[in-house]
């Protein structure tokens, strides 16, 4: 029976890329970009040409697909767009949004997705009963959205994505540039951004393991920038983050610094993942080149 089970979702995943495969094949919505969950929230997400994001995935219970779950015409295992809130006007739908680049995480109970538009700018969906869509309060000072304070719970999961302003704001302060985005990493329940400047880490999300890379390891966190991720020194080429753990990458695909729970390390779930990120991190340009995994910060 196992293995009538695995065999029927090696096919249900064959079926699903190959569907996506062929709504892409056109010139105008051939796929530019691929990012799928390495943590066992089971998402992905695909970029075509023209910037339009498509999504699925095993679930989309917290919104963790960008689009209303409750679409019975869309079902969350086929490739569909996701949607947009219009920053401006919450009820309305943005139509406008180009996106370049896709990452998604999550773990077996929650997820969430995260996008860098055209303009640099970042927009999240899915889970975040632990902070790790960093929507915060933009009318009250930085200092006061550390942790839980000043921060806006409006449901625990958003089903569309929002542009989160705070992080580019925060960016835009703690760099002194105009706040873009180098990268971005989604943890089991964090996530990481990192600037262009190649040295600042923002973190935010769940932290009680350390994965965030704070001082005291806060049970949660709104964005902050992250002390023990950051350099002063090395240039920063990645970040990675895999279940509780989280990575910085140099130019060679080598770990830098770690933060979290990390002493999984050396298993082959690990491994893998850490190496899917560098490979991805590889393709996006972000590498000169990627070494031998296997003694990754060991």
């Amino acid at each position: 029976m196992d293995g009538l089970v695995a065999a029927k979702v090696v096919v249900a995943r064959t079926l699903v890329l190959r569907r996506f495969r062929t709504m892409t094949t056109s010139p105008r919505l051939r796929v530019r970009r691929l990012a799928k969950s390495q943590d066992g929230s089971g998402q992905s997400i695909g970029v075509t040409s023209d910037g339009v994001p498509y999504t699925w995935g095993r679930t989309n219970s917290l919104g963790q697909l960008g689009r209303p779950s409750g679409d019975k015409s869309k079902p969350s295992r086929e490739p569909h767009p996701a949607q947009f809130v219009d920053s401006n006007d919450p009820v309305r739908l943005a139509d406008n949004v180009r996106v370049v680049r896709g990452y998604a995480g999550g773990n077996g109970e929650a997820g969430h997705t995260a996008v860098v538009d055209t303009n640099g700018h970042m927009w999240l969906a899915g889970s975040d009963r632990w902070q790790q869509l960093g929507l915060v309060k933009l009318t009250s000072s930085i200092d006061a959205n550390l942790g839980a304070t000043g921060y806006t719970w409006d449901g625990l999961w958003k089903e569309r994505f929002h542009k989160n302003k705070y992080v580019t704001r925060l960016l835009q302060e703690v760099t002194g540039g105009d706040g873009t985005i180098r990268d971005v990493a989604i943890g089991g329940d964090h996530t990481l951004v990192l600037s262009a400047n190649r040295k600042d880490v923002i973190a935010f999300g769940k932290g009680g393991e350390g994965q965030l890379g704070l001082t005291g390891k806060p049970w949660v966190s709104a964005p902050v920038r992250s002390k023990e991720l950051s350099s002063k020194k090395d240039d920063i080429a990645a970040v990675c983050a895999i279940n509780h753990c989280s990575l910085t990458l140099g130019d060679d695909g080598q770990v830098l610094m770690s933060a979290g729970k990390c002493s999984k390390r050396i298993s082959e779930g690990f491994a893998k993942a850490l190496q899917y990120c560098q490979r991805k991190a590889e393709r996006e340009g972000l590498l000169t080149a990627v070494k031998d995994t296997c003694n990754n910060g060991e």
